[in-house]
């Protein structure tokens, strides 16, 4: 008898615990159901502003924050050209938090007048120049085109370019100066190193991760070491070879006994 109680008290007791936790989880939901929105925070904006990102969420405050939905507010965000992901939480308290990723440029638009155009990032979006940032970024005399906010650069050489400049390594970027597209696709003027000037190097229209190779071995080996020579042009659109216009410099003979890139 004493057992059969016991078990029986048990079955109350764990048909009670049942009821309570059933009619908690109702009050919460009542509750969160009738939270509001009190506050919007925003991080992680740089050329982006806080009233940016605020035009784009397009939510008042006091709102349902039950009703609000981050998936749609997240897709409302990117559509920035600088805002590359957002994340979006509802927090219990009545805040939104907005977290922002915004793109990277890896080089600056020019116009052919010399003016700056856009920022570019490594997929070929073009990013609005502000005054709130600057980028150490080769500049870029490319194909002009028509810009729209969701679409990004269009012609195919430019995004090869683009997408190789996006993974280079820090001597290479301090290598280049500008790019230009020519009749012979893409020429990359390289940063002047007395006694050398600006060596304009002829890349074509693609293969550039392993030109760019080439072209550091050859910056190596023969620009830095060869104060003699001036190197008025070099062209690597030819199966890693390296096609050079030297002539020697004023006062100087050209020594052509240790010349393995030409």
């Amino acid at each position: 008898m004493t057992k059969g109680k016991s078990n029986i008290g048990m079955m109350i007791t764990g048909s009670l615990l049942v009821v309570v936790l059933a009619a908690g989880g109702w009050v919460a939901w009542q509750w969160v159901q009738q939270v509001t929105l009190q506050e919007i925070r925003v991080r992680g904006q740089v050329n982006t502003t806080e009233q940016d990102v605020l035009d784009l969420l397009r939510v008042d405050t006091g709102a349902v924050m039950f009703d609000i939905n981050a998936a749609l507010l997240e897709d409302r965000v990117v559509r920035h050209p600088w805002i590359r992901q957002a994340d979006v939480a509802r927090l219990p308290s009545g805040v939104l938090s907005v977290s922002i990723e915004e793109r990277a440029p890896v080089a600056l638009l020019m116009t052919p007048d010399g003016r700056m155009d856009y920022w570019v990032d490594a997929v070929g979006w073009r990013l609005p120049v502000t005054d709130r940032a600057r980028y150490d970024v080769p500049l870029v005399f490319a194909v002009r085109e028509a810009w729209h906010p969701m679409r990004p650069v269009q012609h195919e050489p430019t995004r090869r370019l683009l997408r190789e400049l996006g993974s280079t390594s820090a001597r290479l970027d301090a290598l280049f100066s500008e790019f230009v597209w020519t009749d012979e696709g893409w020429t990359v003027h390289l940063t002047p190193a007395p006694p050398h000037g600006s060596i304009p190097v002829v890349l074509g229209t693609d293969g550039f991760d392993s030109k760019f190779d080439v072209l550091l071995a050859f910056w190596d080996q023969q620009v830095l070491q060869h104060a003699n020579k001036t190197y008025d042009r070099v062209d690597l659109r030819f199966d890693s070879q390296v096609v050079v216009e030297e002539r020697p410099r004023e006062g100087y003979a050209i020594d052509t006994t240790n010349n393995n890139n030409e």
